[in-house]
């Protein structure tokens, strides 16, 4: 009887999933933010969404608050992005669609999230059981979707980072909600009167912590029967201490794949050239090897957006959404035997996928660099009234 007592209050103490809201601490530096891409191959086109706060620890010139629409230009162009800063007294984040967010979420916690997100002025975006439905609005352009259940990462509710989230010192997490996720959406040009309506898939995530590491690319894609993601740079701790850090994931729901490798179980060797649009991987793990090339043209990435840092929404990455996946998967049968091609169990090519490099791999000549510090001190004040 004692036993079920306990275990009741720890589940009040903390429940709901990972994707839920976190409570903001009383000082920061603390981020929290969203992220939901959308793949349609039918129309060859992709969409995302993000949307999160800063809670910085000193004055900064950089927003703390940020809402994005991006999309996909063409095979050759850059993706063009809608951003705002709503004041931060015009966001609600309601757990179950009214409770205040008074505690954090469960590390294991299987349940679907159930929350909303919303911006007075822009729309809203709102997670329940059975189905994730948004509709934002940034000056002319309008993004709508409405996707069902989501397809979670691990049945357990844990995401990419296994049992390494639990860890109390990780400056940063990076949590997979969904990586696959079926619905329609509506893309809208009020001033043009344009007008897209598709299916797509979505990938849902989210990152909290202290800001985004000093360095990463991150890679996402998805088409019918699979999905696959990665994030891979350097996390830094105490401030200049650089530890190369890696997260996985591939799901082939035809074959009934599911592989996670990370720091703890897997070797990576990689090249990274963010100037040519170049991102190469090799993971080795006991039995697995993946081998993974991600490349976008140059020419898409041409738009410089902003990640949550520290010091609040900083220009520090560039990203596109019509990068070409080349993934190879290895199984062998003893661990006395080197990996061959017939030791292949997997293979796939994505295309519409995405490619994100961040901080230093961003390449040298870049147009993060241009990009001013939108209206800096007029932001910061505006955001704490």
């Amino acid at each position: 009887m004692l036993y079920i007592v306990i275990v009741s209050v720890i589940l009040c103490l903390a429940q709901g999933n990972q994707n839920d809201p976190h409570v903001f601490p009383e000082e920061g530096p603390f981020v929290e933010g969203w992220y939901a891409r959308l793949v349609d191959e039918h129309m060859q086109q992709s969409y995302g969404v993000l949307f999160g706060r800063v809670l910085n620890y000193t004055d900064t010139e950089y927003p703390l608050t940020y809402l994005g629409i991006l999309k996909s230009s063409n095979s050759t162009g850059s993706i063009s992005a809608k951003e705002a800063y709503p004041d931060l007294k015009d966001i609600s984040v309601k757990l179950n669609g009214t409770k205040e967010v008074d505690r954090n979420p469960a590390f294991y916690s299987p349940p679907p999230a159930n929350f909303i997100w919303k911006a007075t002025q822009n729309g809203y975006f709102n997670v329940s059981e059975n189905q994730t439905n948004f509709d934002f609005t940034i000056e002319e352009i309008r993004l709508e979707g409405k996707f069902g259940k989501p397809t979670f990462w691990k049945s357990d509710g844990t995401g990419p980072e296994g049992w390494l989230g639990k860890l109390p010192f990780l400056p940063l997490h990076w949590f997979v909600y969904s990586p696959y996720t079926f619905g329609q959406y509506t893309w809208t040009n009020t001033s043009s009167g344009e007008t897209i309506h598709g299916s797509a898939f979505m990938h849902q995530e989210k990152n909290w912590g202290e800001g985004f590491p000093p360095a990463w690319v991150w890679t996402q894609a998805v088409k019918p029967g699979a999905a696959v993601s990665g994030s891979f740079g350097v996390i830094q701790f105490v401030g200049y201490v650089d530890i190369p850090a890696h997260l996985f994931g591939y799901r082939n729901y035809n074959k009934s794949i599911e592989l996670d490798l990370r720091v703890d179980n897997s070797l990576l060797t990689n090249s990274i050239d963010g100037c040519k649009g170049i991102a190469s991987f090799t993971i080795n793990s006991i039995y697995y090897r993946v081998v993974y090339n991600v490349t976008a043209p140059v020419a898409t990435l041409g738009t410089c957006l902003r990640g949550p840092t520290a010091q609040g929404f900083k220009p520090v990455l560039v990203e596109s959404y019509q990068a070409t996946t080349i993934l190879k998967i290895y199984k062998r049968k003893s661990i006395f035997q080197k990996f061959s091609e017939q030791d292949v169990i997997d293979q796939q090519t994505f295309q519409i996928s995405a490619l994100e490099f961040g901080g230093r791999y961003l390449c040298h000549e870049n147009p993060c660099k241009q990009k001013r510090n939108i209206n800096s001190s007029y932001i910061y004040h505006r955001i704490l009234k």
